[in-house]
């Protein structure tokens, strides 16, 4: 580069202007300090003879301290500024920059201005010169102070001046800098530039082929497109000048100290591709001709780059080209003439399509979508179904079938007519394979019951047998052979009653099936039984907005459990052997839901007349309403005696059925009730039994009206209580009330703050008062504070397992304001040895360093420690949590994180080999966040 005639004279013009301008800037006595610069002169010597490190050592530290002036500095730098020798003005203007890189934020709007009017005039400079030029200018587009219109002067003058691809990688990655950094801070005075900043943008990138820069590049564009800069007539050439790189050919060299990955430069590539729908006619036909490379690679990244495009592209983007995507994904499924060909391409494809049939509720949409779904099931059923290889069909089915009976389901005819096409060839595909495809999954199950009210009659006379039939066979298999098949034929056919029962003449159907059906395997597998009472449940739920249906299920299905319960806990106080796995603590327990989801909804003269039974049933042995109430002796629950244990157990239904009782429906004989319970939670030895009788004590108690009887109660309770928490045989059952009632032990924290969800929650119609947790934070976490301090090392952690699952349940904006004062007691937390208090701890710090990073920043050293070395937990939980938490620092800021980079992409590193998936996940979420700390626009 030579410059033109005459330019070499004018340095010194311009720097006495430069002088002149700056004194301005500052009062008549500043240069007095050092003798009207001779001081710097003297840190400087003659022509700059020491190092430019030495002389930046001595210069910015008086700079930052005010004992010089940027005036001084120009004034000493004067003989180097305007020396004819392009080296020696380089060397001047590379030492003021570096200066200025240190010392921008003291820099006056003023001598801001000035300083960018020399720096932009040095830019036709020679050619040796423009690199400590761009460094100065980096320094001043951080600037704070920069007054309107200089970013767009700095710009201009570079996009007209600099020929950025004849520069060096360094100096590049400089303009790609200044650039990030007016957009990151004046995106409004850029945006006044129109479509001339995107042109001028396309100049300096064109050509680029460092991959530093290059990551720092597509960046730049993404924020273009995303932030709405004005591309104008140049959309063509901005896609021109980024996809020319793909697909990504890169292999970073051995021991690259940069860490730059292929698939770094892939992801960064593709998330500009498929940023904007108006790349959408330059790059389909760029995909579709990558699809038919012979590079596998090349066809594996243009197959992802159409998956992310497809979420951001719409119908009208895509129809032009479909034909010819669909004819380059059916190339490539047939070259091979193999399912393996074929897995490769759905693989990519059809996630993407059963995403974007969900995303477009238009019926012409997702008609053209469903179309070409249809398609991979015709190429899945040529190939048929093969057990080596997997398919990606069996692994999406349930998207697949969900997709299909939504679009049955479709005003449109048309929609309708692709999905009977589709569904025609569904049951094609499960012939040889012995199972039923569309009672495998949930979600088709659920697009089942979205169609059983339009056509109950259809489910009732036709799939309601048949699906009895299954359950009868297949049960009686069962007796002969435990096979897996069976097991999963029976499991299934137990959801799809429940799924399909979303009408009440369905209900009316299904409910003596599923209860036929309990009745039947009361005495075998627990885990079964506790699969029919998931079905029961599922229907209860499905009922509840039905009145009719409610009251149906409800006077059918509770009279009937509770019948079961009794002839069961009869039984087995008589002959041990007998009924055993009806009353075994999982199925009690799954039981429970089903009682309460069907009397949460009742009427309040409905609720009244079935407490009037149930309550005298558990009192005074009342059966006459139970059908099939020949029973062999007297149901006495709360007497005492060991052969009555069995029938203690069923006071987890009577807690299922009061507690979720409407609060003004009156509950007979209450008084006594409550004192049986408490009574048999203060001396049940069945921890099972004590504790539902507590939880029924507590929920009644909620809803008891204040006054004289309810103080009387609690008085009660307390006299109970207080003694069996001594030492004895009753220390846990009065514990275990205590918990029910109030504040206890460091486990019974979490049971106090969370909600219950049998029985102390608004769906029970229980009182939960607001600020309740805020009261409960404030009475007690200074006592747990206190008693953390004073007691010893093995006792510590049961106080920081209290605080941790206090902290965990408090509302967030509550907990910032107390964190100060709380934080050490947490991070201590994070070295106990108690798993439960490391997931708890670390659930409550992950929100606070995204809303209170300035506290946290101060514990940033500690923080990382923990959390690294909490990553190779035992636990799966605990090494998830800890990612997470890992992933949250990066919201920290920047300045404060960046001693800890290395270290932490190095710790992250072993997680990614975890052998569980979802650890891998959140590692690679956290590693990526980490390296691209500190990045230029972040």
């Amino acid at each position: 580069m030579s410059l033109p005639a005459g330019l070499e004279a004018a340095p010194p013009a311009e720097c006495t202007w430069l002088l002149r301008c700056l004194a301005r800037c500052w009062h008549p006595g500043s240069l007095s300090c050092c003798g009207a610069g001779k001081g710097v002169w003297q840190c400087l010597t003659d022509g700059l003879g020491v190092s430019l490190v030495h002389s930046l050592y001595l210069l910015s530290p008086g700079v930052k301290d005010g004992s010089w002036t940027v005036l001084q500095l120009v004034e000493a730098l004067g003989s180097c500024l305007e020396n004819t020798d392009p080296r020696t003005r380089g060397r001047g203007i590379q030492l003021l920059s570096q200066v200025l890189l240190q010392c921008y934020s003291l820099l006056q709007e003023k001598e801001v201005l000035h300083l960018v009017l020399f720096y932009e005039n040095r830019l036709q400079d020679h050619h040796l010169v423009i690199p400590s030029v761009l460094q100065g200018l980096r320094a001043l587009s951080m600037c704070e102070v920069l007054s309107p219109g200089l970013a767009v002067s700095v710009l201009r003058a570079i996009f007209q001046e600099v020929h950025v691809q004849s520069l060096l990688q360094l100096d590049r990655h400089t303009v790609y800098s200044i650039i990030t950094n007016f957009m990151g801070t004046r995106e409004e005075e850029l945006k006044g530039l129109g479509a001339d900043f995107t042109f001028g943008f396309i100049q300096v990138m064109d050509g680029e082929k460092d991959p530093r820069n290059l990551l720092v590049a597509f960046q730049i564009v993404r924020d273009l497109i995303a932030k709405s800069y004005a591309l104008g007539p140049f959309v063509e050439e901005l896609f021109e000048v980024t996809s020319c790189y793909f697909p990504i050919d890169f292999t970073p060299p051995p021991n690259d100290p940069h860490g730059i990955q292929r698939e770094d430069l892939i992801l960064s590539l593709r998330a500009v591709l498929a940023s904007t729908p108006q790349f959408a006619e330059f790059l389909l036909p760029l995909l579709i001709e990558k699809m038919d490379s012979d590079l596998q690679s090349a066809k594996l990244d243009s197959l992802q780059t159409l998956t992310a495009c497809c979420a951001i592209y719409g119908q009208k983007e895509l129809q032009e080209f479909l034909p010819s995507l669909w004819s380059s994904l059916r190339r490539e499924a047939a070259a091979g003439a193999s399912l393996r060909s074929y897995h490769r391409v759905t693989c990519s494809v059809l996630p993407l399509l059963l995403e974007q049939y969900t995303k477009h509720p238009q019926s012409s949409q997702r008609r053209t979508i469903l179309e070409m779904l249809l398609g991979f099931l015709e190429l899945q059923q040529k190939w048929g179904y093969v057990e080596e290889d997997g398919s990606t069909l069996l692994s999406l089915q349930a998207q697949v079938c969900s997709v299909v009976f939504s679009a049955l389901t479709d005003p449109s005819v048309q929609l309708q007519l692709v999905g009977i096409r589709a569904l025609t060839v569904l049951g094609s595909l499960q012939e040889g394979r012995g199972v039923t495809l569309f009672w495998d999954t949930r979600s088709a199950m659920e697009a089942a019951g979205s169609l059983a009210p339009i056509y109950p009659k259809v489910f009732s006379g036709r799939m309601v047998p048949r699906l009895e039939e299954e359950l009868c066979f297949s049960s009686s298999e069962r007796e002969e052979e435990s096979s897996r098949d069976h097991c999963s034929l029976q499991q299934r056919c137990l959801q799809a009653l429940a799924a399909v029962s979303t009408h009440t003449s369905i209900v009316r159907e299904t409910v003596p099936v599923l209860l036929q059906h309990l009745r039947k395997v009361q005495k075998g597998n627990a885990a079964y039984m506790v699969s029919v009472c998931q079905s029961l449940h599922r229907v209860a739920l499905q009922c509840q907005q039905d009145a009719e249906g409610c009251w149906y299920y409800h006077e059918t299905v509770v009279p009937c459990l509770l019948a079961m319960a009794v002839q069961a806990a009869m039984q087995e106080s008589a002959h041990p052997l007998l009924g055993k796995a009806l009353l075994e603590e999982e199925v009690l327990a799954a039981m429970v839901p089903i009682i309460s989801a069907a009397t949460t909804h009742l009427s309040p003269e409905l609720a009244a007349q079935s407490v009037s039974h149930v309550v005298p049933l558990f009192l005074d042995g009342e059966v006459s309403f139970l059908p099939q109430n020949s029973f062999p002796c007297t149901f006495q629950p709360f007497e005492d005696g060991e052969c009555l244990e069995a029938q203690r157990r069923l006071v987890a239904l009577l807690m299922a059925f009061v507690c979720s009782l409407p609060r003004d429906v009156a509950i007979p004989q209450q008084e006594r009730l409550l004192r049986e319970l408490l009574v048999l939670s203060c001396s049940c030895n069945c921890p099972f039994t004590a504790t539902t009788a507590a939880k029924c004590f507590a929920g009644l108690v909620n809803k008891h009206p204040a006054g004289q009887q309810l103080d009387e109660i609690l008085q009660l309770a307390v006299n109970r209580i207080e003694p069996g928490l001594a030492e004895g045989p009753r220390q846990m059952q009065a514990l275990t009330l205590l918990l029910w009632l109030g504040p206890a032990a460091a486990d019974g924290f979490s049971l106090l703050m969370a909600e219950s969800p049998d029985v102390l929650h608004k769906g029970c119609h229980a009182d939960v008062r607001i600020m309740f947790r805020q009261r409960f934070f404030t009475d007690n976490v200074p006592k747990l504070v206190q008693g953390f301090h004073g007691a010893g090392p093995d006792v510590k952690a049961n106080y920081l397992k209290g605080l941790s699952h206090v902290l965990n349940h408090l509302p967030k904006p509550v907990l910032v304001t107390e964190l100060p004062t709380l934080l050490s007691l947490l991070l201590e937390a994070l070295s106990c040895s108690d798993r439960v208090v490391q997931l708890s701890t670390l659930s409550c710090l992950q929100p606070l360093l995204l809303e209170a990073p300035q506290i946290m920043s101060l514990h940033v050293d500690t923080l990382v420690t923990k959390f690294l070395g909490l990553t190779s937990s035992p636990a799966m939980a605990v090494r998830i949590a800890a990612l997470r938490c890992a992933h949250a620092l990066t919201s920290l800021p920047t300045t404060v994180l960046l001693p800890y980079k290395a270290r932490v992409i190095r710790a992250l590193a072993k997680p990614l080999d975890d052998k569980k998936r979802l650890v891998r996940k959140e590692a690679v979420a956290a590693r990526g966040e980490w390296f691209l700390l500190g990045s230029p626009g972040r």
